[in-house]
């Protein structure tokens, strides 16, 4: 649970009412035109922007179709909302992923953090963090999971890439991996996701984890992980070689229908 006490309660609000303020401004609205808009008065939206108050779901959602900010603005609030949970190393993924329309990721180990089944995340906080209570494995977890939601509901494509060797490698218990394995199939088939698996004898990347982010019309990023966390690269040079590795690494894959008949038979396996 967060320990977070008032003081750091309306500090980790601030950026979150700046937000609302420069979308209100932007629009060239008052205080009072976005209350009526909310149905609270205009003194409270001001609270809002400064962070002495927290804005409610329903009064986000109202926001969102006021400033159209097409689920920018909920995924923000949301992630403020889980903040005290959220592991430091994860906060600049976050930042990225408030903002982009598509990403792409390369995965060696594990699978992809935005894809993993609430189990599977469970057993890797659990492993990585032994000291963490029962309610902190529980935030962190939550945390997690509900970045895919975030992303659905804005629509933002996702293509992910991982070694073979991720979609065998056990992580908590072989009923952990098949139900992770059939999320995965899900979400492909329902066409949330791109997913293919490089072959154990094909031409893995050779490289640590890292996603590629676009952020809007001409503009990408890179996140780069590494075993302290990670880092926001944006020189256009080292992003285009990333993509550049990330085109590569695909044509060295299985094709996504090949992806999900080895996922499937991966499955039968460990059933067995």
């Amino acid at each position: 649970m967060s320990k977070d006490g008032p003081k750091d309660q309306i500090r980790k609000w601030v950026p979150f009412g700046a937000a609302v303020r420069k979308h209100r401004t932007d629009r060239g609205l008052s205080l009072p035109d976005v209350g009526a808009r909310l149905g609270v008065s205009g003194a409270m939206v001001g609270s809002i922007e400064r962070a002495t108050r927290v804005a409610k779901r329903h009064h986000v959602d109202k926001m969102e179709a006021l400033f159209a900010t097409e689920g920018a603005l909920l995924s923000f609030w949301r992630d403020t909302h889980l903040e005290g949970a959220i592991p430091e190393q994860l906060k600049s993924a976050l930042s990225l992923e408030r903002k982009a329309t598509q990403l792409r990721e390369y995965q060696s180990i594990i699978f992809p953090g935005v894809i993993q089944t609430a189990d599977y995340a469970r057993a890797l906080v659990k492993a990585r963090t032994p000291e963490a209570t029962e309610d902190e494995v529980d935030e962190i977890v939550r945390a997690r999971v509900v970045r895919l939601e975030a992303l659905r509901e804005r629509g933002v494509r996702m293509w992910f890439l991982v070694d073979e060797v991720v979609l065998t490698r056990q992580i908590g218990s072989r009923a952990v991996l098949i139900a992770q394995l059939a999320w995965i199939d899900a979400l492909v088939k329902a066409g949330t996701i791109r997913f293919q698996a490089i072959p154990l004898d094909g031409a893995p990347g050779l490289c640590a984890p890292y996603r590629v982010v676009d952020l809007g019309p001409r503009r990408q990023a890179l996140y780069l992980e590494n075993a302290m966390g990670g880092e926001i690269v944006d020189t256009e040079k080292t992003v285009r070689e990333a993509f550049d590795l990330f085109s590569a690494m695909q044509a060295e894959a299985l094709s996504t229908r090949a992806t999900l008949e080895l996922i499937s038979q991966i499955k039968e396996r460990r059933a067995a």
